[in-house]
């Protein structure tokens, strides 16, 4: 279902604070709350009330959840236009000279509250917050900075049926023009926030153990409200510059455009703090306003670019990616199932190929999905970079053998033009790379993970390059290749079939004192398909080298790809 965005009745007030009555004094005031909780000033229940009309949560969630799963974002909300000016609240002045704007609002059984203000004019230094009566939910403060390009501003949402809007002028700006409009409350009739336990009891919680090895790439993924009305996932991702420019991915079919994108809400680290509970978590940490960048309905992919870095407070991560066509073995969805705290899932098999533009995720080995996982990113197990973002499936707790389907990353890459395709904004150096490392803003660069050899994966040239082989036969039955033991560190052998049969030999060779690249070699003694992939695990690079079915395998001599000397 399309997300119906808001229309506002628009109102525009300019007021002149020399005019307003001062109020009882009050003591100094820190920045990081708002004036009232600090301040000595009028009572909660002397503040203007704008009352809003009855939500019916029930009908609305049963009319939302009757709609096809993964047709556009999970819809938690309902909007009613408003136009709620700085004459619908209640002035006072503080000890400090600086003055205080409240407006408190209501709207029964809705079970949480956003606003949509159509005008957002403060001067600099202005603090604007929204909280609940009881002080447990407090966003902001929102101050001129978080202004959209279209004049907005869009809060994250406090939960609960009542909330306040306060805002602050200090002093210096006490005299100054404001423009300030309330032109639609979005009104909750889904349970969203730490006490409500909604999601499938086989999802995981990214806290447990199975996520360490994921530390990094949970960081990357938020969900987020759109329009104030609906939700889903996304994943923060690095660049070709690692500049740490936020673009974030999601999917098409959340209906982010250029139209609305600035009233994202990103919701970071929402996550349960207790193994199992799949609750609890906070909606402390968000942010508010994105561009459109780039889109594709035919592969279903959304990349916006968020409005201000997230803070530093907030320890995220830029998650690497992989738009090569190497097929993994293993997989992982981290992801926000049913708006709810964020869950890992794994597939430890080979990924299915749905299509050119999909993967398919067979079945889930653990945990599942969920309308809301949507726009979340699949990633490798062995490298831990982003594949393909979630479409939709069939899989949940109740239906643990169904699957789900993911547009792949290689499919995103390209388009007719730079607002229909990844490239042009996670390659802006045009390296020409198709696999980057994920970044940590913290460290400043690159984080690669370090080749780890196993069955299946080779490490060669002390570790620095992982090589593994896919590989299907004539009976379509597919399979890894197996390492055969022994071999020098710039060498590797694989077998198929049989341990004794030998298959394959790729050998990454340092050419530094050459041509300053790395070389790839290789030899098969075989006519079936297979795929080898070859990783640069310092730099992040990854080159495959393809045989199609039936043919006889041709020999590798790549003296060109690796320009990473020393």
């Amino acid at each position: 279902m399309r997300p119906i965005a808001p229309t506002p009745i628009i109102l525009a007030v300019l007021l002149v604070l020399g005019s307003v009555t001062p109020a009882t004094a009050g003591a100094s005031l820190p920045d990081t709350a708002p004036a009232s909780f600090r301040a000595q000033v009028a009572a909660l229940d002397s503040v203007a009330e704008a009352a809003l009309a009855p939500v019916d949560a029930p009908r609305l969630l049963a009319e939302a959840d009757a709609a096809e799963p993964f047709s556009g974002p999970v819809l938690f909300a309902e909007a009613q236009a408003t136009s709620y000016g700085l004459d619908a609240g209640t002035w006072e002045t503080l000890a400090d000279g600086s003055r205080l704007w409240r407006l408190r609002l209501s709207s029964p059984g809705a079970t949480s509250l956003n606003l949509r203000f159509g005008r957002f004019e403060l001067p600099e230094g202005a603090e604007l917050w929204f909280y609940d009566p009881a002080r447990t939910t407090v966003q902001g403060p929102y101050g001129r900075s978080q202004r959209n390009p279209e004049g907005e501003l869009w809060t994250a949402m406090v939960s609960g049926d009542e909330a306040v809007v306060e805002l602050l002028l200090p002093a210096a700006v006490a005299q100054a023009p404001v423009e300030l409009e309330i032109s639609s409350v979005q009104r909750g009739f889904r349970p969203v926030g730490a006490a409500f336990t909604k999601q499938g009891s086989c999802n995981n919680d990214v806290i447990c153990p199975e996520g360490d090895p994921y530390r990094d790439q949970i960081r990357a993924v938020a969900w987020y409200s759109v329009n104030g009305i609906g939700l889903c996932s996304g994943t923060l991702m690095n660049n070709t510059a690692v500049d740490f420019t936020p673009y974030f991915l999601t999917a098409d079919h959340c209906r982010v455009g250029s139209g609305n994108a600035g009233s994202m809400v990103v919701y970071w680290n929402f996550e349960s703090p207790t193994c199992g509970q799949l609750s609890g978590g906070s909606l402390a940490d968000n942010q508010s306003g994105a561009l459109f960048r780039a889109g594709d309905e035919g592969s279903d992919f959304t990349l916006v670019e968020l409005l201000e870095m997230p803070s530093a407070d907030f320890h995220v991560y830029y998650a690497g990616w992989d738009a090569t066509t190497s097929v993994p073995t293993g997989v992982v969805g981290i992801h926000h199932p049913n708006l709810d705290e964020k869950a890992i899932s794994f597939d430890d098999d080979l990924l299915l190929i749905e299509d050119s533009s999909y993967w398919r995720v067979g079945a889930w080995n653990d945990g599942t999905t969920e309308p809301g996982s949507s726009g979340s990113c699949l990633f490798r197990q062995d490298t831990k970079r982003c594949i393909g973002t979630l479409t939709g499936g069939f899989a949940s707790c109740s239906e643990p053998g169904e699957y789900d389907v993911y547009g792949r990353m290689s499919a995103h890459w390209d388009g007719p033009n730079k607002a229909s395709r990844l490239r042009d904004w996670l390659d802006p150096t045009a390296s020409g790379l198709l696999a980057m490392a994920g970044a940590d803003p913290a460290s400043g660069g690159e984080q690669p993970g370090p080749c780890v050899a196993d069955a299946q994966t080779a490490c060669l040239n002390q570790g620095r390059f992982a090589v593994s082989i896919i590989w299907r036969d004539f009976e379509d039955n597919t399979g890894v290749g197996t390492v055969v033991p022994g071999a020098s560190d710039d060498s590797a052998l694989f077998w198929f079939f049989k341990a004794a049969n030998w298959e394959v030999l790729v050998k990454v060779l340092r050419a530094c004192g050459v041509n300053q690249r790395y070389w790839v070699l290789g030899a098969a003694a075989t006519n079936v398909e297979y795929t080898i992939t070859v990783t640069d695990h310092v730099t992040g690079q990854t080159e495959t080298y393809d045989n199609p079915l039936g043919r006889r395998a041709p020999a590798i001599a790549d003296t060109n790809s690796f320009a990473v000397c020393p």
